[in-house]
């Protein structure tokens, strides 16, 4: 007898469901230890070992989160440059998040130079990304003159609005 193609994809699917943690890759198993569950309590140096790993492999989402624990001091000492440099790296390779935590650097000055222009620009790339925070920034930054926006509030009000559903939309980040 035959086992046809599309029970031994349900079958294989099936199989890694129930592996779970062991089919995850670095980012995901990261995440579990960033976070910690009910069933597992968080582990920030396991973390940082798995983001630190994926990313210098070239993940631009583990080294999103590798960038946020250096700006944070998440099981490593609070190292801004550091964290400057892996935002860069995952915001060069679209990751909305990586871009609006950038340009906050930027607009701080935190491990940068203070530049609101570089942090305009990205800002308006994750916002065109339709990264919420980042859409909101905008929206605020039109409104107020500030960021590097010219002042803008009928542009400000539309923005605000698309914010405001994003957001809503939007599942809990880091």
């Amino acid at each position: 007898m035959k086992i046809p193609h599309l029970v031994i994809a349900v079958l294989t699917a099936a199989s890694c469901v129930l592996a779970g943690v062991a089919m995850a890759g670095p980012v995901e198993e990261g995440r579990l230890n960033l976070r910690g569950s009910e069933a597992t309590p968080a582990n920030l140096p396991r973390a940082f070992e798995l983001f630190s790993g994926a990313a210098k492999k070239g993940d631009p989402q583990a080294a999103y989160y590798l960038g946020m624990m250096y700006k944070n001091g998440m099981a490593v000492a609070r190292d801004l440059k550091a964290a400057a440099h892996w935002l860069q790296f995952a915001a060069n390779r679209q990751t909305p998040a990586a871009m609006y935590a950038l340009a906050k650097l930027y607009l701080s000055g935190e491990g940068v130079k203070r530049d609101e222009l570089a942090a305009r620009r990205w800002i308006e790339k994750a916002a065109d990304l339709e990264y919420p925070e980042a859409v909101m920034a905008m929206a605020i930054g039109l409104r107020d003159g500030s960021m590097g926006f010219e002042r803008n509030e009928a542009l400000a009000e539309t923005q605000m609005r698309f914010a405001n559903r994003a957001l809503k939309q939007a599942t809990p980040g880091m």
